[in-house]
């Protein structure tokens, strides 16, 4: 290769370089969902749905969790108002499995706030103790996931809103409408097994 060939193709591999980058922030999106449910269960049933650990899946278990192989907490770390769980769920093709921080905070009225965060890439100190405890992968399809539960005790039962917030890059983000099924989908399997 001659020395004059060999700027025009260190310009080419840059210009290249900055198109895959400029296309990957491209594939960047953020997506929600929120929707409440009445229902006549009261707070310590909706809580106990909730951690219902091991008895949702997509089939066969109590509760319906869609897409759900696997779904378990983890002892590591476990606090009464902090622990960690472990997901498995496939959707088509894809499989993910993944850890989450669950945080539940109760409130003066008799409800309860419920917080469950994926793990991110700034969690990798803790996502490697909890690989090394429960011998289980963490390869998340979102950047980030978390679902807030917010309950409040009513008269006659209890008001639950969902709130889903989830950030993605790459080829996922070329199907922002299964995204938004999936949310609400989620959301109807979680209104549909507090009222079992």
């Amino acid at each position: 290769m001659s020395q004059s060939t060999r700027p025009a193709l260190s310009l080419s591999l840059r210009v290249f370089a900055l198109v895959c980058l400029s296309a990957a922030a491209a594939w960047a999106g953020d997506y929600s969902y929120s929707a409440t449910h009445k229902t006549q269960k009261s707070p310590e049933h909706v809580f106990a749905v909730f951690t219902s650990y091991g008895q949702v899946c997509d089939s066969g278990c109590k509760y319906w969790g869609p897409g759900v192989i696997e779904f378990f907490r983890l002892e590591y770390g476990r606090t009464e108002s902090r622990w960690y769980t472990w997901s498995h769920v496939q959707s088509g093709p894809k499989h993910t499995k993944y850890f989450s921080e669950n945080t539940y905070t109760p409130t003066a009225d008799g409800g309860f706030t419920y917080v469950v965060r994926q793990l991110q890439e700034k969690d990798a100190a803790l996502v490697a103790k909890l690989t090394e405890a429960s011998k289980k992968p963490h390869a998340p399809v979102f950047d980030l996931a978390t679902t807030t539960f917010t309950i409040k005790k009513l008269a006659d039962g209890s008001e639950v809103t969902q709130s889903i917030k989830m950030a993605a890059t790459g080829l996922v983000t070329m199907f922002p409408g299964k995204i938004q099924d999936g949310m609400k989908e989620g959301c109807v399997a979680t209104f549909k097994n507090i009222d079992k």
